[in-house]
């Protein structure tokens, strides 16, 4: 079953990023909503209180409570049939005492009721079916002769206006967003293309590298991305090494037991083979698997780092299996592991690099053995790893020390020590492969002293 495939961070990134935007944008549009229609509506309400304060000062109470407007009116709108501005004032019991001749009809005050000193703003619909905002006012009037009246004086605006405006305010207001969100959209867009455009280049390269068109990953990438691209080098160059390695094995496997099976073919095509002959190259060829098996095993430094290795309890451990091979021999082991050193490696290759050391040492050794583990900066000032093994046996000899590096040597083909001179051939493959050096000398107790130095990498 075909699974559909992810989409692109670019997509992602742009969809996300248009959601929250619509999102921001739909809150931040209401919210102007919501304020401009208070604000407006305040605005009204100002415009009230100016027409209550104008119809207050213009109105003439008489001495029956009735009150009389001068002639024109403060509004000349108040004066005009539907205008828009409407006006009305009754007692305190509810009765008309005077209206707008614009409000004839409407029943503007009927079912509204404000105490003196008291005032209302609300919104209403009229029989008609106009919708209003109206402002009431309780006021008292006190005449001479300590004679009051009290009065619910109401002036109303049609929203009429108010409702064009608001319209146009929205449709205006969802434009010039839409153009804006559309706008950043693209900018965003365009930022995102530039933006992400090392991982498109870092993905084209991959693919060249898969198809054969590129060996390895440039280095100029964001300081965000240099880490990936050199790892990622490392791992392809590490590989690399690793199938080259196994071919150049199996090349050097098949040239080295060319010249063994002639002989056995040659022998065996006689009257009377020579056991002798055959199991000497028997034993020839079994070196030679050995030692190509052991080499191609060899991993090496991994583009992508392990995790570090305890080297003390590598080499307890394998001292523990040199004892049971070598029950005959009563060979004292010491470790110096200074701060318990530890090293970015493969397990398998510490093994290797300890276990051949260990082993030949154990071989040749009278009765001690040695390791020493530490850490120090080399010449060039740079940390490195420091393994040293040394035994107290014959030692091998300076001119011999680079010989015995190659693979079938040996320092002593003494027939008492079993050996096919694959060990140290073996660790001068995997010191070669971590970028280290091998040094051959003789120990203070008369022995051979392996010292060999791994450069730690950061």
């Amino acid at each position: 079953m075909m699974t559909a495939r992810p989409a692109s961070l670019s997509a992602r990134l742009l969809v996300t990023t248009t959601i929250l935007l619509c999102a921001a944008f739909a809150l931040t549009t209401v919210l102007l909503d919501a304020l401009f229609r208070q604000l407006s509506e305040n605005a009204i309400r100002d415009i009230l209180d100016v027409q209550v304060l104008a119809l207050i000062g213009a109105a003439e109470p008489g001495d029956d409570g009735r009150l009389t407007f001068p002639q024109p009116l403060p509004d000349p709108r108040l004066a005009s049939l539907g205008s828009g501005l409407y006006a009305e004032i009754v007692d305190p019991v509810g009765s008309r005492v005077w209206r707008s001749p614009s409000a004839i009809g409407i029943g503007l005050a009927d079912g509204l009721q404000v105490g003196s000193g008291e005032r209302i703003f609300t919104r209403r619909t009229l029989a008609a079916g106009t919708d209003v905002l109206v402002l009431g006012v309780g006021i008292t009037w006190e005449l001479v002769g300590d004679v009051a009246y009290g009065f619910q004086v109401f002036v109303a605006e049609d929203l009429e206006a108010y409702t064009r405006q608001l319209a146009w305010y929205r449709q205006r207001l969802m434009l010039w967003f839409g153009v804006v969100v559309a706008g950043l959209l693209i900018v965003i867009a365009a930022l995102l293309r530039w933006g992400l455009r090392p991982l498109r280049r870092m993905a084209g390269e991959i693919a060249a590298i898969e198809s054969g068109d590129a060996a390895f990953l440039s280095e100029d990438y964001p300081r965000e991305l240099a880490g990936v691209a050199r790892n990622m080098n490392l791992l392809v160059k590490s590989e690399r090494q690793r199938i080259g390695r196994f071919r150049t094995t199996m090349d050097d496997l098949a040239h080295s037991l060319k010249t063994p099976l002639a002989v056995m073919r040659t022998e065996l095509s006689g009257p009377e083979p020579d056991a002798g002959t055959l199991r000497e190259q028997a034993l020839r060829m079994q070196g030679v698997v050995d030692y190509q098996l052991r080499r191609a095993a060899a991993t090496g430094p991994r583009g992508l780092a392990p995790e570090p290795v305890r080297l003390g309890p590598i080499a307890r451990d394998i001292a523990s299996s040199l004892r049971k091979i070598h029950q005959d021999k009563d060979v004292q082991f010491e470790l110096h592991d200074a701060d318990g050193v530890s090293y970015a490696a493969e397990q398998g290759d510490c093994y290797e690099l300890l276990g051949n050391l260990m082993d030949n040492a154990w071989k040749w050794c009278r009765a001690g053995v040695t390791v020493t583990l530490a850490r120090h900066d080399d010449a060039s000032g740079r940390p490195a790893l420091v393994l040293a093994v040394a035994d107290d046996g014959p030692g091998i000899r300076t001119a011999d020390a680079e010989r015995v590096l190659s693979r079938g040597a040996r320092a002593d083909r003494r027939g008492d020590v079993p050996g096919q001179g694959i060990g140290l051939a073996v660790v001068a493959e995997l010191v070669e492969l971590y970028g280290g050096t091998i040094d051959i000398g003789r120990a203070d107790a008369g022995g051979a002293r392996v010292v060999i130095e791994l450069p730690i990498r950061r």
